[in-house]
């Protein structure tokens, strides 16, 4: 079934999913010129499909719904451990679709426009370590990424950073000093991927100098491994260990030690990367960070990426600043997205015909 926790979106999307499969889905996305019936039909494909990958059924993301219900009622599926499957694929073909956009307007496969809803943002009620501390002293509401500030003016791959290098949804903060993040990370089903094409999962830390690290998981194509990494300004180090495709389901930390200035990756509570970095404290002191789901091809031009990436999450994230002994949800803090008159930087999801949020899950695919 969907995963239903930590939806991010608005008041009346947040009802509407947690009754989804008794007749009605929601999606909060960036905004559209129209919304037919090919537009909610899209949308019910791609419920469908996620509904059959979250059963671990291999299928084409760009399949006919008939043919996905086909699939799904073949010979081999009908068992008695699917009968949850095939009633939730019922309840998702005859659902109404109601499709909230980031500006608050609700439209409905039924019956079209509806109205506006009222934005309702929402805080993490509890982070899964016992060292974290939830603030209550700040006084602004918790902070949704926002992609559409960055998408919705339709950039050339020119006027993104990084929007050459590939296709990805990257949320940054602010740079207030963090040094340090931590999440559940699953990575994504790496699927159909074109020629150069390397999906990635990973955090980073930018200063305001200019120098940067990134530290998380790189698909290895050849091998079909995800493999831990750490790089900065002079090169890679990688893990000894891989995972299998979309078998990495755990906590994942990356950190900066603030007396040695070396790099953590940390995965299953144990080190997997560690590398020396040239940051000081001063760096440390207005570093912001960021968190990236992508596929990388080199001279990519907004279209031309055909693989997918498929269920990549960050989730119960939380982060540390400078000089502090505990980490905080990442929702009490500010987005990063700044246009500096011929790029868009921080929080973006480019381009955004390829980006498909799920709750705290990312979908990349050519649609």
């Amino acid at each position: 079934m969907f995963r239903k926790k930590k939806f991010l979106g608005m008041g009346l999307a947040t009802i509407l999913m947690c009754s989804s499969l008794s007749g009605s889905l929601a999606y909060a996305e960036s905004k559209s010129s129209t919304y037919d019936a090919s537009f909610f039909e899209n949308l019910k494909q791609r419920a469908i499909v996620h509904e059959l990958e979250e059963h671990k059924i291999a299928v084409n993301p760009k399949a006919s719904i008939a043919e996905l219900l086909n699939t799904a009622d073949s010979t081999s599926l009908k068992s008695k451990n699917n009968s949850d499957l095939q009633h939730n694929l019922e309840k998702l073909n005859k659902s109404e679709y109601i499709y909230l956009t980031l500006d608050g307007e609700v439209y409905s496969s039924e019956k079209g426009y509806v109205g506006m809803a009222d934005k309702v943002e929402s805080k993490e009620d509890s982070v899964t370590d016992a060292t974290y501390m939830k603030t209550n002293s700040l006084s602004e509401s918790s902070n949704n990424h926002n992609v559409s500030i960055s998408s919705k003016n339709n950039p050339t791959p020119s006027q993104v950073s990084g929007g050459t290098t590939g296709t990805f949804s990257r949320v940054q903060l602010d740079y207030d000093g963090f040094d340090g993040v931590n999440a559940n990370v699953i990575t994504p089903r790496a699927k159909y991927l074109g020629a150069n094409e390397q999906p990635w999962m990973y955090y980073g830390f930018d200063a305001k100098n200019g120098r940067g690290i990134e530290g998380g998981f790189s698909y290895q194509t050849g091998r079909e491994v995800w493999q831990g990494y750490i790089r900065n300004n002079n090169g890679f180090k990688y893990s000894l260990e891989t995972w299998k495709n979309h078998d990495i389901n755990d906590s994942v930390k990356f950190y900066i030690d603030n007396s040695t200035y070396n790099a953590y990756l940390i995965a299953k509570y144990r080190d997997i990367v560690v590398m020396q970095t040239s940051f000081d404290s001063s760096d440390l002191s207005s570093m912001s960070v960021k968190r990236v789901t992508a596929i990388a091809k080199k001279n990519f031009d907004g279209s031309n990426i055909y693989g997918c990436s498929i269920n990549g999450e960050f989730s119960e994230l939380v982060v540390s600043k400078f000089n502090s002994d505990y980490y905080y949800p990442w929702d009490d803090y500010r987005d990063y997205s700044f246009w500096d008159g011929s790029q868009w930087f921080g929080t973006i999801d480019w381009p955004a015909d390829y980006i498909t949020h799920y709750g705290p899950s990312v979908w990349i695919n050519n649609r």
